[in-house]
Protein backbone atom coordinates (compact mmCIF):
# COMPACT_ATOMS: atom_id res chain seq x y z
CA UNK A 1 0.00 0.00 0.00
CA UNK A 2 1.52 3.54 -1.00
CA UNK A 3 0.25 6.43 1.23
CA UNK A 4 1.86 9.68 0.37
CA UNK A 5 1.02 12.18 3.28
CA UNK A 6 2.30 16.28 3.42
CA UNK A 7 2.67 18.15 6.04
CA UNK A 8 1.99 21.46 3.98
CA UNK A 9 -1.78 20.13 3.00
CA UNK A 10 -4.64 21.77 4.54
CA UNK A 11 -5.95 18.36 5.63
CA UNK A 12 -4.84 16.84 8.74
CA UNK A 13 -2.94 13.51 8.41
CA UNK A 14 -5.03 10.99 9.35
CA UNK A 15 -7.49 12.32 6.80
CA UNK A 16 -5.22 12.15 4.26
CA UNK A 17 -4.46 8.61 5.01
CA UNK A 18 -8.03 7.78 5.42
CA UNK A 19 -8.69 9.57 1.96
CA UNK A 20 -5.76 7.20 -0.21
CA UNK A 21 -6.71 4.30 1.83
CA UNK A 22 -10.14 4.74 0.52
CA UNK A 23 -9.32 5.87 -3.18
CA UNK A 24 -7.21 2.62 -3.11
CA UNK A 25 -10.46 0.41 -2.57
CA UNK A 26 -12.68 2.61 -4.63
CA UNK A 27 -9.87 2.05 -7.64
CA UNK A 28 -10.15 -1.56 -6.66
CA UNK A 29 -6.06 -1.59 -5.61
CA UNK A 30 -6.90 -2.99 -2.41
CA UNK A 31 -9.03 -6.05 -2.80
CA UNK A 32 -12.21 -6.63 -0.47
CA UNK A 33 -10.14 -9.71 1.72
CA UNK A 34 -6.60 -7.83 1.43
CA UNK A 35 -5.83 -6.57 4.93
CA UNK A 36 -4.66 -3.52 5.82
CA UNK A 37 -1.34 -2.59 8.26
CA UNK A 38 -1.52 -2.91 11.46
CA UNK A 39 -1.37 0.50 13.11
CA UNK A 40 1.66 0.62 14.71
CA UNK A 41 3.40 -0.55 11.41
CA UNK A 42 1.79 1.98 9.37
CA UNK A 43 2.75 4.82 11.66
CA UNK A 44 6.23 3.70 11.72
CA UNK A 45 6.40 3.29 7.69
CA UNK A 46 4.89 6.78 7.39
CA UNK A 47 6.51 8.01 10.45
CA UNK A 48 3.47 9.80 11.99
CA UNK A 49 1.91 9.25 15.85
CA UNK A 50 -0.13 5.45 16.26
CA UNK A 51 -2.59 7.97 17.50
CA UNK A 52 -3.01 9.47 13.90
CA UNK A 53 -3.11 6.08 12.24
CA UNK A 54 -5.91 4.93 14.90
CA UNK A 55 -7.93 7.85 14.48
CA UNK A 56 -7.83 6.88 10.40
CA UNK A 57 -8.75 3.33 11.33
CA UNK A 58 -11.13 4.49 13.41
CA UNK A 59 -13.01 7.03 10.78
CA UNK A 60 -12.38 4.17 8.42
CA UNK A 61 -14.89 1.40 10.24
Amino acid sequence: MKIIISNDSGLPIYEQIKNQIKAQIVAGDLEADEGLPGMRTLASDLKVSVITTKRAYNDLE
